[in-house]
């Protein structure tokens, strides 16, 4: 397992951001294997459009990337301990993701699937989300069914969603290839930059969620909209951690305005 980042506890007021990968394969019963989740967190107070548009957000983060196929069950029990950390900071926190119902249902599957023990603070926070619409305080934010903006295409998806907002999400890292082909490739060959290519577009799903939900509360309409490249913050985030982000490749998408 290749854990990254420093983050231990989700501090009060803060943002927090998940995002879960995993490879497909809908012709077998149980043949969504999650190999990957991140968290990503944010003093609600540190946002600013100023902040977003020079890249001088600095952001906590956790990831856990599976090495070996089978690890999975380590992956599992990782989800349950950090949704449990979660639960605990909802009364100030805001935890935001994209269909993050479906990247809670993958891990929650697998783990029945092959009877991993325990999960209870896991199917809490999936019960949580089912309910986030009757509590009269906001704390778990669905950035793929929670907004609804005139300016929106009909794409829901989350890099489509994102453009609408005029947020650059740029993103080069799959190429021509699809996440299962290239985790599996991984997997057969452990390429480093491939897993660095898969970790830092995962981590910049879980940061995405988070500023679009902030910018959705502060944008009323298609005027409001500024041009953020979101990168920018993910370079100043993650350059200490991922030779990806100082590659050439990544460097063209900081010269985006």
């Amino acid at each position: 397992m290749i854990i990254k980042g420093n983050l231990e506890q989700i501090h009060e007021n803060s943002l927090v951001g998940f995002d879960a990968e995993w490879t497909k394969n809908y012709k077998i019963k149980n043949g969504n294997i999650p190999f990957c989740f991140s968290i990503v967190t944010i003093k609600k107070d540190d946002l600013s459009i100023s902040n977003l548009k020079e890249g001088k957000i600095k952001f906590n983060y956790i990831q856990y990337y599976c090495q070996e196929r089978e690890e999975f069950a380590k992956l599992v029990h990782m989800a349950d301990d950090w949704s449990k950390k979660i639960l605990c900071c909802l009364k100030t926190c805001v935890l935001c993701g994209h269909q993050i119902s479906s990247d809670f249902s993958v891990i929650n599957n697998i783990g029945i699937a092959y009877d991993i023990q325990p999960m209870t603070s896991l199917e809490a926070l999936r019960s949580e989300w089912r309910n986030r619409k009757n509590y009269t305080t906001l704390h778990i934010f669905d950035t793929r069914y929670d907004i609804n903006r005139d300016f929106l295409g009909k794409s829901r998806r989350l890099v489509d969603m994102c453009n609408d907002f005029w947020l650059d999400v740029n993103q080069p890292e799959l190429g021509n290839s699809s996440m299962t082909k290239l985790h599996n490739t991984f997997l057969s060959t452990k390429n480093k930059d491939i897993c660095e290519r898969i970790s830092v577009m995962n981590l910049r799903h879980s940061f995405s969620a988070i500023v679009l939900y902030w910018l959705d509360e502060r944008i009323n309409s298609a005027k409001g909209r500024q041009k953020i490249n979101i990168n920018k913050s993910i370079y100043n985030s993650l350059s200490c951690d991922f030779n990806w982000t100082r590659s050439k490749t990544f460097q063209n998408l900081l010269d985006n305005n």
